[in-house]
């Protein structure tokens, strides 16, 4: 939970859609959270990870004592402990410990041994970059060029290495890999301080490199860097082109000057095509007018018009000129919906809906592409238009409502309630290949992400994962959800299931995670349980260590200061944000705060869960607006932060889900609900 800015075609829509996503809020756990917890504060978890061969047990056991040996330092003990490790998965974790927290140059032998018996390793990968930044640091450049592989190198990395070729006499080499790396549209890491100090030591940074830099930040809207750039623009008349591009993108008025004096340039169509954007935004009548004026001299690009008619059509209506916004629209509906997936279409649709101009809404939508028509969302608002339109078809309209009360999402199960039928759930089991599924579990990386879980180090267990998986195919994956599900490992098997493309497990993708504990706090906060589960699902996919970009943690995604205001409401137990990754804490909160949202809109989930999302006051904000004169279903689609659209619409599907996964079956929303206007 936190305020942002912010998931036969049966059962492949919504739920597909919002699992890929998940798929990149993964991601951005396993990389925002970083930092290697230490051993002391990750007890070992009795997760039911299946054990797989004899001795599992003891080894794990001896893998903990080692653990506490590493946080106390004694390095002599752990090298005669691990001995009874070496077939045990975590043994290389145990080397690598020792390695890194005693790195020194007399070890490199130990080093390259290391990484050989472990290359294309996650280890491997991060003792090879901490071993470089450690010969860096000590001036180490022959040594540096050694062990340096440009396929692993980061950005950093790569720019201490044109250090080490500069002191190791190739200088050409490290001034043109220099040269390259100062070049773009963004900072660069401290540690390219040092190369590009070389650059301009040796008046490296000519016009040429200047100008192409400048642009390529005007271009990415880093107006700061590309102000910088112009220190190193020697020539007079590089100044000047670069103030006139500065201006043609910052100042409307300055358009048709600098059009005339740059039209020739090779960036020209581009810069003219961001300044018309912005135009567009502020200005669109001027905006028109600087197109007008620019379509005699440059043409633009039809990524580029797609991206400025999307512009040019909300700026339109956002100062009342919709006809001319219309024209604009249908003339360019084709590369719209060919660049830009239709997005500005799909937004015309909302605000024709705001309006509930049914006929504006039936005419947008089938300005979308064939393919675009056949999402759940659209299907739905199309019924919805015919069932405003008096001369339409009503077996029409029924054979539409039958086919889309097939799909398991948000609109499917709409339309299952109009047909006052049961929801299609669609549950198909995964079937797995024994063979594969062998072959998967025994891969070595694998087993050791699973061990790293078992231990609770979850997102040295994630890398694992996700190096052992790099390369899999369909049936690959469908058998790693199979296993990750075995072992527990929810997030995993619901990313695996994404990944495979396999929709209809929903034991699976659904899965009762923490059940006891979910229904607890459910039943001492006087939420549901299947909404609960429903909000973990979404939140964290059940990742009860997922620390998002944002600092929100845990199974329901806590802000810390939610989580310090919350506690002291209801006389929860609470030290620190550490607490949240405990499903003890996180959930009790968790499911109070969302009590409190549930006091403060009237118990109406449909606002409750916006506002977990996207903030109370936000919410207060989007009903102000709206005046209590739209149906449930208006409210929901014009809701104006798309992550916090699809939130609302996955939480209420899931909890219909989980209402029937847990033998209730109750609807996914209530009467008071459907029926109240917001």
């Amino acid at each position: 939970m936190q305020s942002r800015n912010t998931q036969n075609l049966s059962s492949q829509n919504e739920t597909q859609r919002s699992d890929k996503h998940l798929i990149l809020a993964i991601l951005g756990w396993t990389l925002w959270f970083f930092a290697t917890p230490s051993a002391a504060s990750l007890p070992v978890s009795n997760a039911p990870v299946e054990t797989q061969y004899a001795g599992l047990t003891e080894q794990r056991a001896l893998y903990t004592k080692a653990l506490r040996m590493i946080d106390q330092r004694n390095w002599r003990g752990l090298r005669r402990l691990r001995e009874e490790l070496s077939d045990y998965p975590l043994y290389p974790y145990l080397q690598y410990a020792d390695l890194t927290a005693n790195m020194s140059v007399p070890r490199r032998a130990e080093i390259a041994d290391y990484l050989d018996s472990n290359a294309d390793s996650v280890l491997a990968y991060r003792l090879r970059s901490k071993w470089l930044g450690y010969l860096a640091k000590r001036g180490q450049w022959t040594n540096y060029l050694t062990y340096y592989r440009d396929e692993e190198a980061t950005t950093a990395r790569r720019c201490q290495f044109h250090i080490a070729q500069y002191h190791r006499q190739q200088r050409a080499a490290a001034i043109a890999g220099g040269l390259e790396l100062w070049t773009v549209e963004n900072s660069q890491p401290r540690q390219c301080n040092a190369l590009f100090d070389i650059l301009i030591r040796h008046d490296k940074i000519d016009d040429q490199h200047a100008w192409q830099r400048f642009q390529l930040a005007l271009l990415a809207n880093n107006y700061s860097l590309a102000r910088y750039t112009r220190q190193f623009m020697t020539a007079p008349a590089t100044r000047r082109r670069a103030e006139t591009f500065y201006q043609l993108d910052r100042q409307p008025t300055s358009f048709n000057k600098g059009l005339d004096s740059l039209a020739d340039e090779p960036q020209a169509a581009a810069i003219v095509a961001q300044s018309l954007r912005h135009t567009a935004a502020r200005n669109p009548q001027q905006a028109i007018k600087n197109w007008q004026r620019a379509q005699q001299r440059i043409t633009l690009t039809d990524t580029d018009t797609a991206a400025l008619i999307s512009a040019l059509v909300k700026g339109l209506i956002k100062v009342g000129d919709q006809q001319q916004a219309d024209t604009y629209l249908q003339q360019h509906s084709a590369i719209i919906n060919t660049h830009r997936d239709g997005d500005v279409i799909e937004w015309r649709i909302r605000h024709a809906l705001k309006a509930q101009n049914w006929p504006d809404v039936l005419r947008w939508i089938d300005t979308l592409s064939a393919k675009r028509q056949q999402r759940s969302a659209w299907r739905y608002w199309r019924i919805r238009s015919l069932e405003n339109r008096p001369q339409s078809e009503s077996n029409d309209r029924l054979r539409l409502t039958r086919e889309l009360a097939l799909e398991r999402d948000f609109y499917g199960f709409l339309a299952s309630e109009k047909l006052q039928q049961k929801y299609s759930f669609n549950h198909r089991p995964l079937q797995v290949d024994e063979a594969t599924s062998a072959r998967v579990g025994a891969m070595p990386a694998l087993l050791r992400a699973r061990e790293l879980y078992f231990h609770q180090f979850i997102i040295e267990a994630n890398r694992e994962w996700h190096a052992a998986t790099r390369e899999f195919v369909q049936v690959e994956w469908l058998a790693a959800a199979s296993l990750t599900h075995q072992w527990q490992w929810h997030s995993r098997a619901i990313m695996a299931m994404a990944r495979a493309q396999y929709w209809d497990d929903i034991v699976i993708r659904f899965p009762l995670a923490y059940q006891t504990s979910l229904v607890r706090a459910a039943q001492s906060s006087g939420v549901a349980s299947a909404t609960l589960f429903a909000i973990a699902r979404q939140e964290s996919a059940f990742e009860r260590r997922a620390t998002s970009s944002a600092g929100a943690i845990g199974l329901l995604q806590i802000m810390p200061a939610t989580a310090r205001e919350t506690a002291r409401k209801f006389a929860i137990p609470y030290r620190n944000k550490m607490q949240l990754r405990d499903i003890e804490t996180n959930l009790p909160i968790g499911s109070q705060y969302y009590k409190s949202l549930l006091r403060r809109f009237d118990n109406n989930r449909i606002l409750a869960t916006a506002a977990y999302n996207a903030g109370p006051d936000r919410v207060a904000k989007w009903l102000a607006r709206s005046r209590g004169e739209l149906p449930f279903d208006i409210w929901v689609e014009l809701i104006p932060f798309k992550e916090t659209r699809g939130y609302v619409t996955n939480v209420l599907m899931y909890s219909a889900i989980y209402s029937h996964r847990l033998g209730i079956d109750t609807p996914m929303l209530q009467a008071s609900e459907r029926a109240r206007l917001l």
